[in-house]
This record gives structure tokens, C-alpha cells and sequence, in this order.
């Protein structure tokens, strides 16, 4: 009988490993603005640490007006709109659209995943954390030094996913990613650093941005014997191919009106996430101050006459702000990403799954909300109800067993032999912008001279 890790007096030991770092660079030029497609090719015939994988960018704004400047957006991810991944020209990782969208989505949830350190997590006002550099009245934002890199360090969909983590590149068609960059729109603009008008600026449009420098960073692993080669060979000549499961995404994109219908195709349909956005945001506009957290500038003399503002920011909860929430401190998301509640206090939300009604009675928002806290398995994010209805709109419906993901299970739902016929139907709720995405588990099998198969 096998004992419990903790209670084992077991030690096993592997002999011969070695590990380096590449660095990649894309396959024509390393500079690229809104719009462009980045490639990066994989090493072959090598172990690689699929979730080592890093790409670093200088990047800079830049507004033509000499009265407005540009920001980066909060989380450098929010330039990506679309990553694919090729496995000799077959495309295995869906390119769908708004991947940035679904990287805030799940961190309004689950909190931010990405390094804060490298990952530039919050949008600047006046001075950079991130050189230390004070941006100037109506000034743009700019890390062009090379040690001011900044880094997306976390993905979703195959590279952040796919078990098992390290892979022999070998055994595959040459491995091509593929990086479709965003929208300006993403990125805000202010008219200049004082509060005022930083968020409350008029006409705030212009702002466009640019990456230089850019490259892929990855592990790659070395093993001095060949059991891995040869458990490889006697898996595939057993079973006739290799499964490793990852997650793949698809979106749906609306105004809804009371009801958006979309329908997924999948052997194993995990969850469906719900994005509400007005139908104003993909119009490049000032930064959104996030409920609760600092705002207009406080007296700092003893009487407000004669003293001077020196904007330093009372929270909007309380003077002193909360200690939960953590309100005493500025913050701000992009409007391009600010998740607004569209209805009101008797709004109702209900999914329909092939005329299933899931759950079976129509939700109001904290219902809607506590059932998406269930939906997920490791909820991090600490915000008030507020901060949820003004800044952090999502909704997650979950099909498949808690913690399957970290079992590599493909409990959801099975819905290849009839497409799955879904509806999301609301009342109360106005006209918006809907995004909705159907996280699925896929299969990509990889047999006898690198052939390959995707189950979806």
C-alpha cells in the first residue's frame, strides 16, 4: 500500500539534468505597433518549459497632440489581442479574438497572474514605478532603455496550460507562435497628470503605441539518459499517440438586447465567461478611476482657506479609505477594460444550454456573483460590490467537476455530437457590449512521425 507524501520516508533522484535559457527573436523585425503580427519559432528537437516562456518589449506612447498625453494600459497583456500556436502550419491553439479582454476577465475574478514586477499591473499617472521616471504635464509614457524591458510572463490557452509543462519539440512539427497586437484604443489618454484631468479629460484621442526590441525567452531542459525517449516510444506504439490536454478558448462577440445566442462544439466544454462593457468602449478615451480608491485631491493645512491642494487623494469610501479593499490608493483601469454593471436593481440573468435552463431560476447580480466566485477554483480577487458593478462586470457558469483542471480531467460537457445551442438571456439589463467566452479543455495528440490531431 502506497503511504501519504507526508507520512513516506522516499526520496527519488534524476541524474544528468541540465537547463539554459534562449533567447528568440521574431522571424522579420522586432518592432512592431497596433495591428502588426509577431512570429517566434520554437527550438526543435529540444525540452522546452512551455510555461518559462516570456516576451519582452520596449514600448512607448505617443500622442500628436502637444497638449494630451498617452498611457499604457494596466497589465502589458492588454496589447495582445490574438495568440495562436502553429504545430507545422496546423493551427492548435485557437486565434480568437479579445485575448486580452479574457486576460482581465479572469483576473477580475482570480485576481492578476501576471509578474508585477515586469508586467506593468497599473496605469501611471505621474511618476513611473517602473524607471522611476516623472511624466511630464500632458507627457507620454515610454520605456525605450534596455533595462527597462517590460514582460507578459503568463498566457492563457496552450503555452500557460498544456500538461505535461515540458515538451519534446522533437516529437512535433516545428512549433510557430503567433502574436496578433491590439487596438490603440487600448491604451488611454489624459489631458494632463492632475486628477482632474487625468479622468476626466475631453476629447481624449490620439494615443498610439509602439513595441521595439522584441523576443521570446525560454527554458530549455537536458536529460543525460534516454528513458524519457524511450516511455515516449512505448506510449505511442501502445496506445498510437501521445495526449496532452490544454485549454482552448472561443468568443463570442454582441450587442446584446436581452438575448446573444452562440453555440460551442466541444468534447469538453468547461466554463462560460460573461463580459459587460458599454458599447462605447472601443473608443480611446481618459483613464477610469476604479470605485472606492482615491480620487479628488485633500487639504493638507489644518483649514481649507488659503491651503493648497496638493492632490494627494481622498479615497471615496472613507477619509481613510478600507483596509479590506485597500481604497487608500489611487488606481485606475483603461476604459477599453472597464466591466460595467448595465442593469439595475432588478435585473435578471439566466443561460439556456439547448432549452436547459442553467441553473434553473433567473439570478440577480450578487446571485450571478456568487455563483462565478463557485465557478472558479482559486478566487483571489478582493474588491467591495461596488468596485464589482462599476469595474468588474464578469459573470462564469462552470460545467465541468471542481479542481479538474489540476487533474487533467475533461469532465465538462461533451457536446460534439450536438453542437451545444446557448443563449444568454437577461432582463433589465440595457443595450451592451457582450463578449463571451467558451473555455473548453482540448486534446492534441501527437503519434508516429510527428503527426498530429486536435480534439476540440
Amino acid at each position: 500500500m502506497a503511504l501519504p507524501s507526508n507520512l513516506s520516508f522516499f526520496m527519488s533522484r534524476l541524474q544528468g539534468v541540465s537547463t539554459s535559457h534562449f533567447k528568440i527573436f521574431p522571424q522579420s523585425s522586432d518592432t512592431a505597433t497596433a495591428g502588426k503580427i509577431i512570429r517566434f519559432e520554437l527550438p526543435n528537437n529540444s525540452l522546452v518549459n512551455m510555461k518559462s516562456i516570456r516576451l519582452l518589449m520596449n514600448a512607448a506612447t505617443a500622442n500628436a497632440s502637444t497638449n494630451k498625453g498617452g498611457r499604457l494600459p494596466n497589465d502589458i497583456s492588454s496589447l495582445i489581442e490574438r495568440v495562436a500556436v502553429y504545430m507545422g502550419g496546423t493551427l492548435v491553439q485557437n486565434s480568437f479574438n479579445q485575448y486580452n479582454t479574457l486576460v482581465h476577465a479572469k483576473a477580475a475574478i482570480e485576481g492578476p497572474k501576471c509578474d508585477p514586477t515586469l508586467s506593468h499591473p497599473e496605469i501611471v499617472r505621474t511618476r513611473s514605478y517602473h524607471d522611476d521616471s516623472v511624466l511630464p504635464r500632458s507627457g507620454d509614457e515610454a520605456y525605450t532603455a534596455v533595462d527597462d524591458q517590460l514582460c507578459i510572463s503568463n498566457w492563457e490557452g496552450f503555452l500557460g496550460s498544456v500538461a505535461p509543462e515540458i515538451i519534446d519539440t522533437g516529437l512535433f512539427p516545428q512549433i510557430t507562435i503567433e502574436f496578433t497586437l491590439a487596438d490603440n484604443a487600448v491604451c488611454p489618454t489624459c489631458d494632463d497628470v492632475t486628477h482632474a484631468g487625468f479622468v476626466g479629460g475631453t476629447g481624449n484621442v490620439g494615443t498610439t503605441y509602439s513595441l521595439t526590441n522584441l523576443s521570446i525567452q525560454c527554458e530549455v531542459l537536458g536529460m543525460a539518459t534516454s528513458v524519457l525517449d524511450e516511455l515516449a516510444s512505448q506510449r505511442i506504439a501502445s496506445v498510437g499517440y501521445l495526449s496532452l490536454p490544454f485549454k482552448n478558448y472561443f468568443t463570442y462577440q454582441s450587442t446584446h438586447s436581452g438575448t446573444s445566442r452562440f453555440n460551442v462544439n466541444s468534447a469538453s466544454w468547461d466554463r462560460l465567461w460573461a463580459v459587460y462593457r458599454p458599447n462605447s468602449y472601443p473608443t480611446q478615451s481618459a483613464p477610469v478611476s476604479v470605485a472606492g480608491h482615491k480620487a479628488t485631491g485633500c487639504f493638507v493645512s489644518l483649514t481649507s482657506g488659503g491651503a493648497t491642494d496638493d492632490d494627494i487623494g481622498l479615497p471615496q469610501y472613507d477619509n481613510g479609505g478600507t483596509s479590506t479593499f485597500h481604497t487608500n490608493e489611487e488606481k485606475y483601469v483603461s476604459n477599453y477594460f472597464n466591466f460595467v454593471d448595465q442593469g439595475g436593481a432588478t435585473a435578471t440573468y439566466q443561460l439556456q444550454v439547448n432549452s436547459a435552463n442553467v441553473p434553473a431560476y433567473r439570478m440577480n447580480t450578487v446571485e450571478a456573483l456568487a455563483m462565478t466566485k463557485n465557478s472558479v477554483d482559486y478566487p483571489k480577487k478582493v474588491m467591495s460590490l461596488d468596485q464589482y458593478k462599476s469595474n468588474y462586470m464578469v459573470q462564469c457558469w462552470r460545467f465541468n467537476l471542481p479542481d479538474s483542471d489540476m487533474n487533467r480531467m475533461a469532465s465538462g460537457l461533451d457536446t460534439r455530437s450536438v453542437s451545444a445551442q446557448g443563449a444568454l438571456e437577461t432582463t433589465g439589463v440595457s443595450s451592451c457590449a457582450l463578449t463571451l467566452f467558451a473555455e473548453v479543455t482540448s486534446e492534441l495528440r501527437v503519434g508516429v512521425g510527428r503527426s498530429i490531431e486536435i480534439v476540440q
